[in-house]
């Protein structure tokens, strides 16, 4: 229960920090449109009605001023204001490929055995 809350919360606080809270509310407003305009006149044209822009709801209103004004909306929407919060700049890492060699004649581990293994005579 307590992490359903948590990722909950998270979830909320993530959606008003991006402002898409808003999105959400027009959404429900156009919901709103959608079902008083079709309670006096057929789908297709509520429908119609409600997205053509000429008469905007209260709640399309305020979302759209409130769009308007929220400074993350117009960052995220420009693409060239950015805001740096730290910067510490270092000097460039140059890694290079490591020498490998692999055991030759003189191996580096040990010296390697010169004479032949010593082996029994055969039976007759």
């Amino acid at each position: 229960m307590r992490r359903a809350l948590t990722i909950t919360t998270l979830c909320f606080a993530w959606l008003c920090a991006n402002g898409a809270l808003w999105d959400s509310a027009q959404v429900f407003a156009w919901g709103k449109m959608v079902h008083e305009y079709s309670q006096t006149m057929p789908l297709s044209t509520a429908i119609e009605k409600t997205f053509d822009g000429s008469a905007p709801c209260e709640i399309c209103v305020v979302v759209k001023d409130a769009q308007q004004q929220d400074p993350a909306q117009k960052m995220d929407r420009s693409g060239s204001d950015k805001v740096l919060l730290a910067y510490h700049p270092t000097e460039a890492v140059i890694i290079e490929a490591p020498t490998y060699s692999w055991p030759g004649p003189n191996d580096h581990t040990g010296q390697l055995r010169t004479e032949s293994v010593p082996v029994r005579p055969p039976r007759v």
